[in-house]
């Protein structure tokens, strides 16, 4: 593993690594520290569960195949418990289906094994670089309670609910209706949606940006029709043309908002 003069060293954070494999555990540790992070390990799903809960870090890097508990359901239960910490899956399945489970899952990126040291510390300083961002646009990562029309959402336990229809978003859909959520109203650019949602405006296509838009507007669009007899305002994400986006809530009453262009 590389190492860092100790007056180039800069990265600060701190790590749990789920990972039962000491072969990579105990290498990648010691170049994490000597990187300048403090690194916590776990060696098996129900042990990383715990100590995710029980301590607070800054990324979470987890292995899919794990003694006691795999790594894609360590990281579902960790989501559904309120746990909102950047997760990168470490993974020696190279096929797609395994990659889209793990992202659907709840984990922010991915990386197969094997894996340059290297490629890992990018992977941590684009994870890295939302938490800063997130605390500037809004401390966006204190439990609440959030709503608007007939849309609510639960940060604390993951949920989101319009009217009596309960949606099922994937992360970057639902981080983007939460950071809608907080600022009502407020117009986002690409730029600031894809650092807030993907870590940095280098590692994300504008495609991603509109396939996430479209996927949150679809299931809006999907509540809204499955309530029509509801006397909520319609909610959807609307687009300022050549600026960005906000969430925008109509009054029409029984009619479900039209997807936007």
């Amino acid at each position: 593993m590389p190492s860092a003069d100790a007056s180039q060293r800069h990265a600060t954070g701190k790590l749990l690594l789920v990972e039962d494999e000491m072969t990579l555990a105990g290498p990648v540790m010691r170049g994490l520290e000597e990187e300048g992070y403090v690194v916590d390990l776990a060696q098996d799903g129900v042990g990383g569960e715990a100590q995710a809960l029980s301590e607070t870090y800054d990324v979470l890097i987890i292995d899919w195949r794990l003694p006691r508990m795999d790594g894609r359901t360590l990281i579902e239960r960790l989501r559904k418990q309120g746990c909102t910490q950047p997760i990168l899956m470490l993974t020696a399945l190279r096929d797609i289906d395994h990659k889209v489970a793990g992202l659907d899952a709840g984990a922010d990126d991915y990386l197969t094994k094997p894996f340059s040291f290297e490629e890992l510390l990018a992977r941590l300083r684009a994870l890295l670089r939302r938490i800063p961002l997130a605390a500037h646009v809004s401390a966006d990562l204190q439990p609440v309670h959030l709503h608007v029309g007939p849309l609510e959402m639960d940060t604390a336990r993951r949920l989101v609910s319009y009217g009596q229809t309960s949606l099922h978003l994937r992360t970057k859909e639902y981080r983007l209706l939460e950071l809608l959520l907080r600022h009502q109203g407020e117009v986002f650019s690409r730029s600031v949606i894809a650092e807030h949602i993907w870590g940095s405006i280098y590692d994300v296509t504008d495609n991603a940006i509109d396939v996430t838009v479209s996927g949150l507007r679809q299931k809006l669009t999907a509540a809204a029709r499955a309530n029509p007899k509801t006397a909520y305002d319609a909610v959807t994400v609307s687009t300022v043309r050549g600026v960005g986006y906000y969430l925008h809530v109509s009054s029409v009453s029984n009619n479900p908002p039209e997807t936007q262009p």
